[in-house]
Formats: structure tokens, sequence, C-alpha cells
């Protein structure tokens, strides 16, 4: 079948998105017309998953050596400078949210610290025992952020991470500085949620249930818009305010 620029186009993109063959991409583009948004749409809903390679094998002591490279003071851990360092050389800003998807992959407790336990078995599960390997495998974590089910499983894993230790809320500025970086680009309703929250006299951590339950009204909200909420859900009370504050 012979595509014209826009369907090639289209058809790079839903590649890019899904990590599928070009015949099965046409194939799930051709069945919607070559709408692009209910192609993906449909991949998820069909509980497809973005193809994942097992981890290729490790060099333990390669490892060792690297974390041995970003270690601070605490010869077991990684701190703030060392984490700089690290995403210096793999060629992204600190504030890059390909770095989140890693510290998942590491299962990193706390936000600004790798334990040599977490950054050893992370890179093993990466598949990785060197800079250059993991900085080659920067576009397949990005296209992880593009899978809803690995999105989401990402952004309910940045609360328990993002949090002061022994805290159990998420700081307000910390909550709104994570919500612009990972919710913008998708939903862009997160800037009025944001402007209501400003805008309240009183600016209250952030419980888990309100951060969670936040992606879920924006993922509505973004498929069928105001109508699409449920006055009867089970949603936070700060929600409910919000969807108040929107039909002002």
């Amino acid at each position: 079948m012979s595509l014209n620029s826009r369907q090639r186009e289209k058809l790079t993109q839903f590649i890019s998105i899904t990590g599928m063959q070009d015949a099965p991409a046409r194939k799930y583009l051709n069945s919607k017309n070559w709408d692009l948004e209910l192609a993906v749409d449909e991949f998820y809903n069909s509980g497809a998953q973005m193809p994942r390679d097992q981890p290729a094998p490790t060099n333990q002591k390669n490892i060792e050596s690297l974390f041995a490279r970003y270690k601070g003071s605490n010869p077991n851990q990684i701190e703030s400078e060392g984490i700089e360092h690290f995403c210096r050389d793999l060629g992204i800003e600190p504030m890059d949210v390909v770095i989140l998807v890693i510290s998942k992959y590491f299962n990193a407790a706390t936000m600004g610290v790798y334990t040599k336990e977490e950054f050893c078995s992370g890179m093993k599960a990466l598949g990785c025992d060197d800079v250059n390997k993991l900085r080659q495998k920067i576009p397949e974590l990005r296209r992880e952020l593009n899978n809803p089910q690995a999105f989401k499983e990402v952004y309910n894993y940045v609360f328990t991470f993002s949090r002061d230790p022994g805290v159990r809320n998420l700081g307000y500025e910390t909550a709104v500085a994570l919500w612009r970086l990972l919710l913008t680009e998708k939903y862009p309703i997160v800037n009025r949620w944001i402007e209501f929250l400003e805008r309240r006299e009183k600016k209250h951590d952030v419980m888990k249930d309100t951060w969670e339950m936040f992606l879920d009204f924006a993922i509505i909200l973004e498929r069928e818009g105001l109508q699409g909420y449920d006055p009867n859900g089970a949603w936070p009370v700060l929600i409910d305010e919000f969807v108040e504050y929107l039909r002002r």
C-alpha cells in the first residue's frame, strides 16, 4: 500500500509511540481511517503493551564502578550533586521527566538520593552497566511515557518518591511543580487546576488520593469534557470544588 506524506507522518508517530513494527502499525491506523489518536487508543484499550526485551546481561563490577563515580560523602549513596553529574553524563537536565522513569526502575525511595542497592539493582533491571548504554536507552524510556498504563505507574510512584521522609502527604509546592512537569503537555487542564489551587486561601499539602485521582479526572476531561464527570463518583472534595470552579 502506497502512503501519502500525511499517512507516512502518522505511521512514524504511531510506531514511535507504540514501538510496533511497520506492518501491524499500518493495520491499526487503517482500521481507524488513519486517525492517529483513535488508533493509539485502540492499541492500548486492546490491552497491548509496548514490546520490552529482556534486560541484557550486565557486569556487576562495572555497575559498582559507575556507582563509585557518582557517590558522595556517604559511601553508600549518590546524593543531589552526584545525580546532577549522572544527568549530565546522560545528556539530560535534572528536571527532565525521563529521570523519573529511571528513578522508578531504581525503585528509589527518596528524591535526591540513590542508595547503592537502588542504583545497582536498577541498572541491572535496565540492562545497562555503563552510562553510554543507558544514554542510548533514553528514547525507549521516553516512549514509556506515551503508554497510559506505564505513565500512570510512573505518576503514582512519583507521589511517594517525592515526599519528605517520614511525611504522609506531598508538599504543596512540590506537587504543583510535579504536576507542571508531568501533565502540562498531556493534559492542559492542569493549568486551570493550578490556577484554582493558587487562588485558595490555604495551600494544603496534597493527599495521595487527590494526587492519584486528579490524573483519572484529567483523562476523563480530555476525552469527554465536563459531561464525563460523575458528581456521584467517589472524587476527593478538592476535585468536586474544582469542577464547581470550572462551571462558574
